[in-house]
């Protein structure tokens, strides 16, 4: 049952040879390069209009720890108020 599994499939070189090579179509080759061309160009405008991220970037990067970190200090801070309320320091 199993002994088609078993054969060679080679054809020699009949197979192959008879085989075209794939070549682009110069006109869609030409299309492809302007496309990507005009999309590097399009990129490169828009970071020369925003410039270097500068201090957004810092304050973005700086802003969520800063903000989980002072809400984490004021949960703190409640558990322990609580705490000294309940056994009366």
């Amino acid at each position: 049952m199993t002994g088609h599994l078993d054969q060679q499939h080679d054809d020699g070189t009949g197979g192959l040879a008879s085989l075209g090579l794939h070549e682009p179509d110069p006109a869609r080759a030409a299309r492809v390069r302007a496309r990507c061309r005009a999309a590097l160009l399009e990129c490169r405008r828009r970071e020369a209009v925003r410039g270097e991220p500068g201090w957004r970037f810092a304050v973005g990067l700086a802003l969520g720890p800063a903000l989980v970190g002072t809400l984490c200090a004021v949960y703190l801070f409640q558990v322990l108020s609580r705490a000294m309320l309940l056994y009366r320091f």
